[in-house]
């Protein structure tokens, strides 16, 4: 395997493996602002949390590659432009998925803890941005690129 493909494989390794155990801490934080989450025993909650993370990071990676396109660089600088990019997608994203999920689907609701911007739970919608930009950092110094 030759430097860039060996560099690319670490970079989307750590990558999803970022996303995935920071989403898994996020995700299990922010369950007691869901009204199901509450009642669940262990052996329910955990395995979703697993699930939900391991979506989010796919997630990630698709708002990444994403980015990638936008730029026409698989590997892009972290430079402001790009970063917006990603955190403006990251965070449509976010809402277009929480708002069909709660308004129209009604596939969960939120408790009254959870503080609401334009129809959605905040830290959901916050949630993508959050923790994919710091996977997006340690996947660029795992793989030993610069982040500007």
């Amino acid at each position: 395997m030759n430097g860039v493909a060996r560099q690319r494989m670490v970079f989307f390794s750590v990558l999803y493996l970022g996303a995935f155990l920071l989403n898994f801490l996020w995700e299990s934080g922010q369950g007691i602002l869901y009204t199901a989450h509450n009642d669940m025993a262990a052996r329910e909650y955990v395995p979703m949390m697993v699930q939900m993370a391991l979506l989010d990071a796919l997630s990630i990676n698709g708002l990444y590659l994403f980015t990638s396109v936008c730029t026409r660089s698989l590997l892009w600088r972290m430079d402001g432009r790009n970063l917006f990019l990603f955190c403006l997608s990251g965070t449509l994203s976010a809402w277009v998925v929480e708002y069909a999920s709660v308004n129209l689907f009604h596939a969960w609701s939120y408790t009254p803890a959870m503080p609401m911007l334009f129809m959605v739970g905040l830290f959901p919608l916050l949630q993508l941005v959050i923790t994919g930009v710091p996977a997006v950092f340690m996947a660029h110094a795992s793989a030993g690129l610069s982040n500007a």
